[in-house]
């Protein structure tokens, strides 16, 4: 009955919300993201890691770049291959 009762809710929902950011912290264009604010300004930008908070928050085309720690490259914006702890 419980199970039933829920597929009835979702049938009957008429919109589906999006978490930002994603639970799992994968975006496209390979980007990872973990922590609030985390890859916050990010566009175009491929193959980035952010983990913690506001880490590579200015990143918005910046590519292949790593940063993990309290707002780890904060004003990197189109930088290309760069790592910061």
């Amino acid at each position: 009955m419980p199970l039933s009762f829920l597929l009835v809710c979702f049938a009957l929902c008429q919109m589906a919300l999006a978490v930002t950011p994603a639970p799992d912290g994968g975006y496209a264009g390979n980007n990872t993201a973990e922590g609030t604010s985390a890859l916050f300004s990010l566009t175009s930008g491929a193959d980035n890691t952010a983990i913690g908070f506001q880490a590579l928050f200015h990143n918005t085309s910046g590519t292949y770049n790593s940063g993990e720690g309290f707002r780890a490259l904060f004003s990197n914006t189109t930088g290309v291959l760069n790592t910061a702890t």
